[in-house]
């Protein structure tokens, strides 16, 4: 059972994971810019959009939640209401990213309204309806797929009226580093989701090879980052040099290894949101602004 505090706005919310939406939206209008399509309002509502989207999935997540709490619980009432109200603050952010939606669907046409479509639809089967990814151990694919690929294709098609494979291969790492982050929430709910009957990845797996699984993750990423990397910047004199913003973010691994091997993880997830954030920022320096 879930603290009472667990459902206070902010904590509902998760501010600290809304850097997914801002980096794989942020990395994807960058691209489009880097290729000429250079409109700066335009990229802004993009962002804006992604960021609301990803507000309100959050804040409509632990709807869950109410099937999972005793109708005798003592502070039944106070938590379905915070669940409630949290979800129509989180139906709130869907209208304001519709209406974003609506406005670059109108300037792109059909097939970003498709896009946009699947994402919404995949974004809702996280943990609710009968595809439920969180509950076969699938959480990590889908938001790889979700939060990497589609949305970082999105905010380039948002741009530029068109796909790019260039975009897909950069969202590769960066959709690998946003599983990671969903990982570190299970690690860190390791415990509560096999006493709830809740079989995500590491449920299924065990502790150990999760986090074995964590740690290749940051590895692979950086591996496929460097080379993606180097590939686009194969014009430009000093590309190694132009690498090394991609250390920014390694000295948050060494707390995250104390935390990861301790037996409470509270701050686990928000440390590896830092570290994806630092990742994301270090990309888009490599990459420049052109």
């Amino acid at each position: 059972m879930k603290p009472l505090a667990h459902y206070k706005f902010l904590k509902s919310l998760r501010p600290f994971s809304l850097v997914v939406a801002l980096i794989s939206c942020g990395l994807g209008v960058l691209i489009a810019w880097n290729n000429g399509y250079q409109h700066a309002f335009l990229g802004l509502w993009i962002i804006i959009g992604g960021v609301l989207a990803q507000a309100g999935i959050n804040l409509i997540n632990d709807l869950e939640d109410l099937s999972l709490i005793p109708s005798y619980h003592p502070d039944y009432a106070i938590i379905s209401g915070m669940i409630r109200t949290n979800s129509k603050a989180g139906l709130l952010c869907f209208v304001l990213a519709g209406l974003i939606a609506s406005y670059l669907i109108m300037l792109q046409g059909w097939m970003l309204f498709m896009l946009i479509l699947l994402s919404a639809l995949a974004s809702l089967s996280y943990n609710i309806g009968p595809f439920n990814f969180k509950h076969r151990g699938l959480a990590m694919v889908q938001v790889f797929i979700l939060m990497g690929v589609l949305m970082m294709q999105g905010a380039y098609f948002s741009m530029s009226g068109a796909f790019s494979i260039t975009v897909l291969w950069h969202s590769i790492p960066i959709g690998l580093l946003i599983s990671l982050l969903l990982l570190s929430n299970e690690l860190r709910d390791w415990e509560t989701d096999q006493q709830n009957g809740v079989n995500t990845l590491t449920v299924r797996i065990g502790y150990t090879k999760a986090v074995q699984l964590y740690w290749a993750l940051i590895m692979i990423s950086y591996l496929l980052a460097i080379g993606f990397l180097i590939n686009e910047l194969q014009l430009v004199n000093s590309p190694a040099f132009q690498l090394l913003w991609l250390a920014l973010p390694l000295p948050l691994l060494i707390p995250i290894k104390k935390i990861i091997n301790a037996k409470q993880r509270i701050q686990l997830t928000p440390m590896t949101g830092r570290f994806f954030f630092l990742f994301g920022c270090a990309y888009m320096l490599v990459l420049g602004i052109e």
